[in-house]
């Protein structure tokens, strides 16, 4: 059982006078030169004293004087410094290691976000190409039903088409009866075609005295706007010469500003009546062309009736016999 009254400042003060004596400090030297007290209560006192003195300790037990223990405590402080230093510069490198890796770690980690956000922007393109193919299928299907349709369809007109044949031998019978009609329409044709050709003349003619009328009637304001210009730079240069004057003259500078304004209304007024004959005067240089190229295609409508009265009669279509057939009664009547 450790006695009491044993501190660890009794244990440090024994310890401490045995290293400065050069002897080792030990359990039993301690307890020697402290006269009392346990190995037990001793040994961890004098642990922890040899961990805090370990150079005194080292000193002591190999018999070294007390100058040179100074010694070795100064050369064992700087190498503790510089340790110490190593160890700061180490930590700071480490530090900065550890920082470039978060740094690295956090663009990895961006990576993988931007690799999952890729992940499912192809999922969703997935998700579309499929619905997109089954959409297809879908309007392959409804392909297949509406070809099968066709053919019934197809089925059924060729039916009709032998049905049409029957008609065929009935319109033959007819095209003899159309023809006897060819020649009093082709009299009508020639008839109207002459009738049409003196009424075009005739506009044409009218067309023409009136364009040389609206010639002259442009020219004439053409000559009256050139008047209306003069007068109006006239009237800007007295606007001017006006100005110049004196305060006295300011009625009568008001008074020439206002016929100017009047002036300028006129020579707008006589200008749109000049675009509005202008445009008169195209549109009848339009019309004489629209007549001119309607005469050219009743000629060539003339000679191409001419040619057909000239060579045999083609079949006519289905419509035509129709047509024609349906007209033959009135004819008769």
């Amino acid at each position: 059982m450790a006695r009491a009254g044993i501190l660890y400042s009794q244990v440090v003060k024994a310890a401490a006078a045995l290293a400065a004596a050069g002897a080792n400090p030990t359990v039993d030297t301690v307890r020697a030169a402290l006269g009392t007290g346990s190995k037990s209560t001793i040994a961890p006192m004098l642990k922890q004293w040899k961990r805090e003195h370990q150079g005194e300790t080292a000193a002591a037990g190999a018999g070294l004087p007390a100058d040179m223990l100074e010694a070795v405590k100064g050369v064992y402080q700087r190498l503790e410094a510089g340790a110490q230093e190593q160890v700061e510069q180490l930590r700071a490198a480490h530090e900065q290691a550890r920082q470039e890796a978060t740094q690295q770690l956090e663009a990895e980690r961006a990576g993988g976000r931007q690799l999952r956000a890729e992940r499912e922007a192809l999922a969703a393109e997935l998700a579309q190409v499929k619905a997109a193919f089954t959409h297809e299928r879908d309007e392959r299907q409804h392909a297949a039903v509406t070809i099968a349709a066709l053919r019934a369809e197809n089925d059924g007109l060729t039916q009709r088409l032998a049905d049409r044949a029957a008609e065929v031998k009935l319109l033959a019978d007819q095209l003899a009866q159309a023809r006897q009609q060819f020649d009093y329409y082709q009299d009508k044709v020639a008839e109207q075609r002459q009738i049409d050709r003196q009424a075009a003349e005739a506009r044409i003619a009218a067309l023409e005295r009136e364009l040389g009328a609206v010639r002259s009637n442009l020219q004439e304001h053409r000559e009256a706007l050139a008047v209306l210009r003069g007068d109006k730079a006239h009237l800007e240069n007295k606007v001017a010469e006006l100005g110049e004057a004196s305060k006295a003259q300011a009625l009568q500078l008001h008074e020439a500003t206002e016929a100017l304004g009047a002036a300028r209304e006129m020579a707008n007024a006589r200008q749109l009546e000049t675009e509005i004959v202008g445009q008169r005067l195209d549109d009848a240089e339009h019309e004489i062309v629209c007549m001119e190229d309607k005469i050219s295609a009743l000629e060539k409508a003339n000679a191409q009736l001419l040619k057909k009265a000239d060579s045999p009669a083609p079949k006519p279509t289905h419509a035509e016999r129709k047509s024609r057939s349906s007209e033959l009664p009135a004819n008769e009547e």
